[in-house]
């Protein structure tokens, strides 16, 4: 028994000498500048009514699973006990309907991605959202949250948003001399800021309002869809969805309003979420018999009452072992990785596997609709996974198998299948280069040449499309709005003092390339369409941003974005940088980074102008060769600023400009990993007889992609060219750039383009974006067209007299029309409203997630809204505490007599069985060590029961069940699961200790009393 006690009473105080008594994460106050924030929303944003109805919301981001600040972790909000005004945020556990974490998660994902948006502030208006709190003081390697500087871009760079408070002061990582972290992406900020949301003529700013019912939109598809139509609208594209409130399909039938013309979108899409996580947590597209992936419920936040856009393939179904797009993938998903990727025609695109595996196992497979017999596989695995190459890949059909080298990733392959008809074949990977089970394996490109006809081959057409449901019955379409939901990130981002790049930043559009959908056509008509496209990175976009007269640098770069790559070097932007590759400093055998610049002509060059980055990265040069054709020139860099080299003059249209050295930059990443950094320059300038060559770079010049060279659209087989014409600015910035519909070979006026007929039934609806471009969104919309759209429903504010967690009261006039009653908050069936006649109305959702009631035309006067349950949810509260008093009595009483509980219970009747159980067990989870264990601790025992009786021996048995166990418990508390070196968990030290554990509790109860 002391024994027992000993060990319970270590195991309590466990925490005390481990120093883990104050948990992780603990302070001693929230910080004085969150008190500030509160204060100052509680004076701007309490609203005018006294009872508070028109308070203004205020949305804290970056959304984060939990709030863990690098002062300590709340988990939840500072906010949740300092603030008055309502807020709202995107979190772990969102309290709130699906609806309504759609909605935010279409706004969160701009700050993921740090893309801003002409439509955010229209989006928060409509969610009653009039205030933007930024939280710069997250933990950058814990929270799990975007960084601030994302968050910063999209606000600056999104019209309506204007920055209105800061608190606190600025917030940023410790700095070393020669350390970066987070690849130098986290400038420092303000603690707190607060932005302000213009207000809108079209959406009352906060509290009820009144809408007439036939003024307000429908559209099939989900709550992220509304995002989208204020982008468009925003964006110049005449739009059949006004600005105000919007009511979803599905919402519309539920509560049995007819739906008459409706806005078509691609949403929900079909897809697989983590609903731990707040970014990057969706899958790629899936198609409606496609496996789970993840154990949930449900696959996602589902829109009740409506279907799904679902994937369909047609020639072959792609499906691989895992997926870098799937929503199970350590680091958030990537949807353009998905299998979809691998049959693109796009060698930039790639299908790789889930990062959390190991490369050597992983497989792609092709199901065909119909068998091949003598098909040639032709395949290209991908040159971006991490971790070893694959070496060999086996392709396994049900007629055999064969083994193909790679030898070099990225380079066509061509196998022949074995013989015989084949409906499947599985590319499956064997071995890496260095022997290793790699991390990653990667498919770019794969398609099958069928030679069932030896004499006319053909290549098996794979198709991959997006395929909306039907129209609700009855209804006729206004338009089809279609567009990418995952558009990517790019490699940079915009910050105050200068452009920061990372090759890690960046991520792929979910479709860069051929962008298909498949539309149901409930009546045959004609549609004009409006296409939007952004820039893509690409060899072909810095061609058209050459300017003539101008050098223009080149080199390798692992940042791909314009802003970072050579192109950078010579853009006249001192705030953009060009960084060398990091291959080409780990892997340098005898070569130095290097940057060719090309002259407009032959120039009589005798100097140049260097200068470094306005940051710590890229690295610093100290030292370069300049060779003009004239054999290398070596000469110091001044690492502080701006440094002109006197070159021995030579004509010359080339320049190669080489870093021999420069001052080390060491990269500490979040996980604890450290990396040199690449060094590289700002700017570049060729000079000859002291001044700039060639013309100062214009970012205002006009530049047109023409209608030969411009996307092409296919709608319903028919071919419609476009062109594209913008800025030099424009077309590098990446924003959406409208095309212009093409007749023959000119681009003509909106007002003036050829409808294109659209026949009823299934139609496909392809956009072909060439290599500088990708598609952003396409509408299609239906004739006839009226001259104006309205621009707003028009919604009314609405007066109250009552305004209560569950009573409120709404005064009416009357109309003659039907009208909405809107309360912009998360619906919740629980509310009823009544007119002063006690008639209750029909509720109804709005946008998909706000509450609302429909009010018939010559209602008037207080309509009352009361939430009933919640008087029995707090008699239910003070019940169960009252019920409290009969358990004390209870308790406090003595039984009168104790039963006899007879002699303990043996676990095993033999004890020869128990043995050879244990042993069978232990060397299942141990193998010979475990074996080992059962011998030592058994012999032991005997030993101890001999030699000083079966008491102590007992007492020995229990106190080393318990202190091993104790032991491996403070072992892997050392360790936390997101070590840098591992999970500590698997260590021999832990496992041992708490098999000695097992083992001796186990032969403990073995024996008899």
């Amino acid at each position: 028994m002391t024994a027992l006690v000993l060990v319970a009473l270590t195991l309590s105080t466990s925490l005390a000498w481990t120093g883990k008594l104050a948990p992780r994460g603990a302070y001693e106050a929230v910080p004085q500048y969150w008190h500030d924030a509160a204060d100052w929303l509680t004076e701007n944003a309490s609203g005018s009514s006294p009872d508070g109805s028109d308070a203004q919301r205020a949305l804290i981001v970056p959304g984060a699973p939990f709030a863990l600040q690098t002062w300590g972790l709340t988990r939840d909000e500072p906010l949740q006990a300092l603030a008055t005004t309502p807020w709202a945020v995107r979190d772990a556990v969102p309290l709130t309907p699906p609806g309504a974490i759609r909605a935010l998660d279409s706004v969160q994902r701009l700050f993921a991605d740090g893309r801003p948006s002409a439509g955010l502030a229209d989006t928060l208006l409509g969610q009653g959202i009039s205030y933007v709190v930024v939280r710069n003081d997250l933990d950058p390697e814990n929270s799990r949250s975007t960084r601030p500087a994302s968050v910063h871009q999209v606000l600056d760079g999104s019209p309506g948003l204007e920055k209105v408070a800061e608190f606190g002061e600025d917030v940023a990582p410790g700095q070393v001399d020669g350390v970066v972290l987070d690849g130098d992406l986290r400038p420092p900020y303000p603690a707190v800021e607060i932005y302000s949301v213009g207000d809108s003529a079209d959406i009352p700013a906060s509290g009820p309002y009144t809408v007439d019912l036939d003024r307000v939109p429908v559209v099939q598809g989900g709550p992220e869809s509304i995002l989208r139509s204020n982008e468009l609208q925003n964006n110049g594209i005449r739009n059949p969805v006004p600005s105000g409130p919007t009511l979803l399909a599905s919402d519309a039938a539920a509560a049995g309003i007819a739906v008459n013309s409706v806005t078509v979108t691609d949403t929900p899409m079909n897809r697989e979420t983590d609903f731990g996580q707040v970014d990057n947590h969706s899958s790629a597209l899936r198609a409606a018999d496609e496996p789970r992936r993840s154990l949930n419920e449900v696959s996602d936040y589902p829109v009740y009452g409506a279907k799904t856009v679902d994937a369909e393939w047609e020639g072959a179904t792609l499906t691989a072992s895992s997926s870098a797009s799937d929503a199970t993938q350590i680091g958030g998903s990537a949807p353009g990785s998905g299998v979809a990727a691998a049959v693109d025609g796009d060698l930039a695109t790639s299908w790789i596997s889930n990062g959390i595996e190991r490369a050597v196992g992983q497989w792609l497979q092709l199901d065909f609709d119909t068998p091949v017999r003598g098909g040639l596989l032709r395949m290209r695995t991908s040159p971006g996974t991490i971790g070893d190459p694959v070496k060999w890949v086996e392709i396994t059909t049900p007629n055999g198998s064969t083994a193909s080298r790679v030898d070099e990733p990225g380079e066509p392959m061509t196998v022949s299948l074995p013989g015989g008809e084949t409906p499947w074949l599985r590319i499956t990977a064997k071995s890496t280069v260095d022997g290793t089970r790699g991390s990653q394996f990667g498919i770019s490109e794969v398609s099958v040449d069928d030679h069932s006809d030896r004499d006319n081959p053909k290549q098996v057409p794979i198709v991959h499309r997006a395929v909306l449901p039907e129209t609700p019955a009855g209804a006729s379409v206004d338009a089809w709005e279609l567009g990418q939901e995952f558009p990517g990130r790019s490699g940079c981002l915009d910050t105050e003092d200068r452009i920061r790049c990372s090759s890690g930043l960046s991520k792929s559009p979910e479709e860069l390339g051929r962008f298909s959908r498949t539309i149901d056509v409930p009546m045959g008509t004609a549609v004009i369409p409006d296409l939007t496209v952004r820039t893509r990175q690409s060899p072909e976009l810095e061609a058209l941003l050459a300017q003539p007269g101008r050098p223009l640098a080149g080199g390798a770069s692992d940042v791909a974005d314009l802003h970072g790559s050579a192109f950078a070097a010579t853009d006249g932007d001192p705030r953009t940088s060009w960084a060398a590759p990091e291959k080409s400093i780990t892997d340098r055998a005898g070569t130095n980074p290097t940057l060719t610049i090309e002259l407009p002509a032959p120039t009589l060059v005798d100097g140049l102008e260097l200068s470094p980055s306005l940051g710590a990265l890229p690295a610093h040069p100290t030292r370069v060769a300049v060779n003009l054709g004239n054999g290398p020139m070596v000469r110091d860099v001044d690492t502080d600023g701006s440094t002109t080299l006197e070159l021995a003059p030579y004509v010359t249209d080339r320049i190669v400009l080489s870093i021999v050295d420069w001052e080390g930059v060491l990269d500490r990443n979040s996980l604890g990993f450290i990396q040199s950094q690449p060094p590289g320059f700002a700017e570049v300038t060729p000079l000859s007889g002291g001044e700039p060559i060639g013309a100062p770079y214009d970012g205002d010049r006009e530049i047109t992609v023409d209608c030969f060279a411009g996307p092409i659209l296919s709608i319903a087989g028919q071919t419609v060219r476009t062109s594209v014409t913008a800025s030099a600015e424009q077309f590098r910035s990446g924003e959406p750039l409208k095309a212009s519909v093409c007749d023959a070979d000119t681009p003509v006026n909106e007002n003036f383009v050829n409808p294109v007929s659209l026949p009823e039934g299934r139609q496909d609806v392809v956009v072909e974006p060439g290599a500088s471009f990708f598609v952003d969104g396409i509408r299609l919309r239906t004739m006839p067209i009226p001259a104006q759209w309205p621009t707003s429903s028009a919604p009314q504010a609405a007066r109250t007299t009552a305004w209560s967690p569950d009573h409120r009261e709404v005064t009416l006039t009357s109309t003659t029309e039907d009208r909405l009653l809107v309360i912009p908050e998360s619906n919740n069936s629980g509310w009823r409203a009544t007119t002063p006649g006690g008639v209750e109305l029909s509720p109804v959702v709005v946008d998909g997630w706000q509450q609302a009631w429909i009010v018939p035309a010559g209602a008037s006067g207080t309509i009352s809204l009361d939430f009933a349950t919640d008087r029995w949810y707090r008699l239910g509260i003070f019940g169960g505490l009252l019920l409290l008093i009969p358990l004390l009595f209870a308790a406090l009483r003595r039984p009168r007599s104790m039963p006899d509980l007879g002699p303990a219970p043996r676990p095993w009747q033999s004890l020869p069985a128990a043995i050879v159980t244990l042993l069978g067990a232990t060397i299942v989870l141990a193998g010979i060590a475990g074996a080992a264990a059962v011998a030592v601790i058994g012999v032991g025992a005997v030993f101890l029961d001999r030699r000083y009786g079966r008491a102590l021996s007992s007492r020995v048995l229990v106190s080393a069940a318990g202190g091993f166990a104790l032991l491996g418990a403070a072992l892997l508390s050392l360790g936390p699961w997101r070590s840098p070196d591992g999970y500590v968990g698997e260590s021999y030290g832990v496992q041992l200790a708490a098999l000695i554990g097992i083992v001796a509790l186990a032969i403990s109860a073995m024996r008899k009393p």
